[in-house]
């Protein structure tokens, strides 16, 4: 699989003056992690963007500045609530010997048989489980094949995830994941029952922290 790599330089800028550097393409960043100090960076914003939706939140990121390359994992991504803008990222720089625990999403795939042949209708559960392994060891996912719920009442379960033995599964081994259920009878509505008026949808928009309060 190809590293994702993100450039980066050294940031001087901070507080309310990131305005200006958002302004310019640039999005700030703070590398932080329990063997180094927090360090201050900015990377370009499309490139940024490109490298999380690649990486998620359980793909390393080596981020290069200056010549030097720390391998991190993205920590907390900050958005405008509006627009989406990215507006600042935390990176947890991680030792390549010591275990990290991340979030692993679970991807289900095929079609369950029993749903395939109308007799029941697919039920899921989480969508994500936490695991622990060495950096090196991390998996963008875990893959369940839906083509094991052969009939009504089948259903998978977080023990009966497949993921390699270097990667440890910390869920509830009981948690549910998929199950195929009988088809839920069809509600009958009274005829007479009065429908309710639908009230307008109020949104609130939010304020957007300065980057000054965050640092």
């Amino acid at each position: 699989m190809d590293q994702i790599v993100l450039n980066t330089s050294t940031r001087t800028v901070i507080g309310k003056q990131v305005r200006a550097l958002r302004r310019h393409g640039q999005v700030p960043l703070v590398m932080y992690g329990a063997q180094t100090d927090a360090v201050s960076l900015q990377a370009d914003a499309k490139e940024l963007a490109r490298v999380l939706r690649q990486a998620g939140g359980s793909r390393l990121i080596a981020v290069s500045t200056g010549g030097a390359t720390q391998m991190t994992l993205a920590r907390a991504v900050q958005r405008e609530p509006i627009s989406g803008q990215i507006l600042h990222v935390d990176l947890l720089a991680v030792s390549m010997t010591e275990r990290i625990t991340v979030e692993a999403p679970i991807v289900l795939e095929g079609k369950s048989p029993a749903v395939r042949r109308g007799e029941g209708v697919l039920v899921t559960g989480i969508n994500s489980v936490e695991i622990e392994c060495l950096p090196g060891d991390l998996i963008d996912n875990i893959r369940v094949d839906l083509e094991r719920l052969a009939s009504v009442g089948d259903a998978l379960y977080v023990k009966d995830l497949d993921v390699p033995a270097a990667v440890k599964v910390l869920a509830d081994p009981e948690e549910m994941v998929a199950r195929v259920t009988y088809l839920a009878a069809e509600e009958v509505v009274a005829a007479e029952a009065p429908t309710a008026e639908a009230e307008p949808e109020v949104i609130a928009r939010g304020k957007v922290e300065e980057e000054g309060e965050e640092e």
